[in-house]
């Protein structure tokens, strides 16, 4: 692993600057992607934000909302261009009968342009009226339907040079390891169901050749072992990808990502029939899970031998996994 990480830029980008995040709670690319390691509801907690009025003006907590998101900026013309990406552990909020978000782990990465206007008037003045804003933008930029993409977003996660997956990838991995306790964690409900239906699926066959890698039990489809959760083997990295995003390398994650961004065009909005919704409803958020995707078909970024996932390795040779 190792990837991607670096200590952000002594010219922090300007939202971050204006959030008050220091480089210790940044990380970046070489290419010039910079994302925060707090997460939204991180920064508004830290503000005395504690809840906010949804659609229908009922409170709900950030801490339940708004901690799986995090911000990301890319340079376009001298600033930055942000957005939000997801990184969600196995939650049980509604086993507890609590009113949150998905339960599903999984990391997601918005195309759509965050307009952060709505989080700095929020910060400035937590109005009822300014914090009902900025959830619809959150809303807007990671759920609603019939939203448009950023084409400097498109740009950048389109080409398979682009850093920024695997970065993603890394904080992802390091953030589940960091859960483990005792030495190990479960696996997520989405994989224990998979792993039920079918003994023999994809998944479970890569775990195994990955348990047989690593010369030990990595992961029991029941459990993953992770030694030491603050540097986690590559072994136990694969198994936590597998099991929480479905893809089995950093350069399969990596491919999924940049095959939702080049399915960003005008034609992929036709609806398709039976679905009730497009192509391009689908990729203009990349849902790197464990579930149905009407996107994914045959799923090449899955396939370690297409074409997707060759030219990551073309261009990220020395990713680690």
């Amino acid at each position: 692993m190792r990837y991607g990480i670096h200590p952000a830029p002594p010219q922090i980008p300007p939202l971050f600057r204006e959030l008050s995040l220091t480089p210790e709670t940044l990380c970046r690319t070489e290419d010039g992607f910079c994302a925060s390691t707090r997460s939204l509801a991180d920064i508004l907690t830290g503000r005395g934000i504690e809840t906010f009025p949804n659609a229908r003006g009922e409170q709900r907590r950030c801490d339940l909302f708004f901690d799986d998101w995090y911000l990301y900026g890319i340079p376009r013309s001298g600033d930055f261009c942000y957005s939000l990406f997801k990184m969600r552990e196995q939650e049980y909020n509604a086993q507890r009968g609590e009113i949150a978000d998905g339960d599903t782990p999984g990391v997601t990465v918005s195309f759509i342009e965050f307009h952060t206007d709505a989080l700095t008037r929020c910060l400035a003045d937590p109005s009822p009226e300014s914090r009902a804003a900025l959830n619809l933008e959150i809303n807007r930029v990671v759920a609603s339907r019939g939203q448009r993409h950023s084409e400097t977003l498109k740009a950048y996660f389109r080409r398979p040079q682009a850093q920024a997956p695997y970065l993603i990838a890394e904080l992802y991995v390091r953030f589940i390891a960091g859960l483990a306790r005792d030495g190990s964690l479960p696996v997520p409900v989405a994989y224990a169901q998979q792993y039920s239906r079918n003994p023999r699926c994809r998944l479970a066959r890569f775990l195994e050749e990955n348990n047989a890698r690593a010369g030990c039990t990595v992961c029991d489809h029941g459990r993953i072992t992770i030694r030491d959760p603050e540097n986690p083997s590559e072994y136990e990295a694969l198994a936590v990808l597998a099991t929480h995003t479905a893809d089995t390398s950093f350069h399969c994650f990596a491919a999924e990502v940049c095959y939702h961004a080049c399915y960003l065009f005008p034609l992929a909005r036709i609806p398709i029939p039976f679905l009730g919704r497009s192509v391009y409803d689908s990729a203009i958020r990349a849902d790197l899970t464990i579930g149905e995707s009407e996107l994914e078909g045959p799923a090449p970024f899955h396939n370690p031998r297409s074409h997707w996932v060759k030219r990551q390795r073309q261009f990220h040779p020395d990713s680690g996994c």
